[in-house]
């Protein structure tokens, strides 16, 4: 692991561990399902690394990550796994739950001296060194701690954001290790195929802070709901008054709500930290590539909920249950 240093409420750091998942990853099949749902540019360095090491399908390190792959294993836990890992000899340090295969640690390690990895990083340390730097002028004064705590309680003390040019190249993988909330997440995608943007690119600021928010955000919210089963079931006998284009996207109820709460708890960010400016582009760009029109009432609902907690409602999960009921009147409201 790269030194780091602590910018404001968020700890920008290069971890070791995500890069050799990453390449790991890069020569399973994952790379070319990701293209095949959603195409997009990579990084030059994803690409780099793939035509370094190969073809490795009958790897045996490859073969057992395709595999946990092909039984439904979330990159969420492929990373978390990855962190038990010591980060510069990749030994064992943490014991790995009972159903992880035994030799999985074992596996890793070996491969990252096969493929003389570690060399190759080196080689390319200017590549990691400029994404680093460009996320710590994107964290370097985000205060993320402050509206959190307004939805949630026992918010990690520790925010930690891992810039990563491997894979996943489409989407930011959030985990909580070692009383840690990291968000491991790519630069913003471009149009098309094209390669991505910096972190710190002007126009891409509110994507990079939504990476880390939004799945900040989510994972928070995803334990409130292990915590309060039933809450979504409850919640999901009324729809959402979302539009087809965005219930395509998000086809189950769970899913529009993750969505919608992350993007709108980025949207209050933007408006309450950064400037109006910043938020109304992000809306108005939201409601035009995404058919987020319902996120302006999200927002006025959420607010609402910022002002009430601890009052009318005792958690978020009590909030949960009337969602879809305050966010159908403020979309009459907004849509006045």
């Amino acid at each position: 692991m790269s030194g780091s240093r602590v910018d404001a409420d968020v700890e920008v750091r290069i971890d070791t561990r995500v890069r050799l998942m990453g390449a790991l990853l890069a020569v399973t099949g994952y790379p070319a399902s990701i293209q095949k749902s959603r195409p997009h540019g990579v990084h030059v360095f994803a690409r780099n690394t793939r035509r370094m090491l190969g073809d490795m399908s009958a790897d045996p390190t490859v073969v057992q990550l395709q595999s946990l792959l092909d039984d439904g294993i979330s990159l969420e836990t492929l990373f978390a796994l990855s962190m038990h890992l010591h980060p510069t000899t990749f030994e064992l340090v943490r014991p790995l739950p009972g159903w992880v295969p035994s030799n999985l640690a074992a596996n890793i390690r070996d491969f990252n001296k096969r493929t003389k990895l570690s060399l190759w990083f080196e080689k390319e340390r200017a590549a990691w060194e400029k994404a680093e730097e460009e996320s710590r002028n994107v964290f370097n004064a985000a205060r993320f701690q402050s509206l959190l705590a307004q939805f949630f309680d026992n918010v990690p003390a520790k925010l930690v954001f891992v810039p990563n040019l491997l894979y996943p190249s489409d989407q930011e993988v959030t985990v909580l290790f070692n009383g840690e909330l990291i968000c491991i997440a790519p630069p913003p995608l471009a149009w098309g195929d094209n390669p991505p943007w910096a972190y710190d690119d002007p126009a891409m600021l509110s994507y990079s802070l939504f990476n880390a928010l939004g799945g900040y955000g989510k994972l928070l919210l995803d334990r409130e709901l292990e915590a309060n089963p039933g809450v979504i079931e409850e919640a999901a006998e009324q729809a959402l008054p979302v539009n087809e284009q965005f219930r395509a996207a998000y086809p189950t109820w769970k899913e529009q709500f993750r969505e919608l709460f992350a993007y709108a708890l980025t949207a209050l960010y933007l408006e309450d930290y950064v400037s109006d400016r910043e938020y109304r582009a992000f809306v108005l760009i939201e409601q035009r590539m995404r058919g987020m029109n319902i996120l302006p009432g999200t927002v006025n609902v959420m607010r609402r909920y910022m002002k009430e907690r601890g009052h009318k409602y005792a958690t978020i999960a009590d909030w949960i249950r009337v969602f879809p009921i305050q966010l159908r009147l403020a979309k009459r409201f907004v849509n006045l």
